[in-house]
């Protein structure tokens, strides 16, 4: 099972690295979405950061009530530029859940 995790941490770590605001945010180098939850509700960000961190922890488990809030896709897609957006629609094409 511990196997198993690590290999759904990795992917969420590829997965958010796709999002170019959050490469190096904490908690995504090393998956750990406690840490990126932490860093999106108590750090000053953009706007557009803190939805991304959002959708993240969304996929991550979309039934948690993360600190930073519940994901919007209508806020998401009309706040996001081309790069973010993108990042979003490849997901959209084929979604995937841990």
């Amino acid at each position: 099972m511990r196997t198993e995790l690590l290999g759904l941490e990795a992917k969420m770590t590829a997965f958010a690295q796709t999002f170019p605001s959050m490469t190096d945010a904490p908690g995504v180098p090393l998956w750990d979405a406690d840490t990126l939850d932490r860093w999106a509700a108590e750090t000053p960000l953009s706007h557009g950061e803190r939805v991304t961190a959002r959708f993240l922890l969304a996929v991550w488990d979309p039934g948690q009530s993360w600190l930073c809030g519940r994901f919007d896709v209508m806020e998401a897609l009309r706040i996001r530029d081309d790069e973010h957006r993108a990042a979003f629609v490849a997901w959209g094409e084929d979604p995937w859940w841990p």
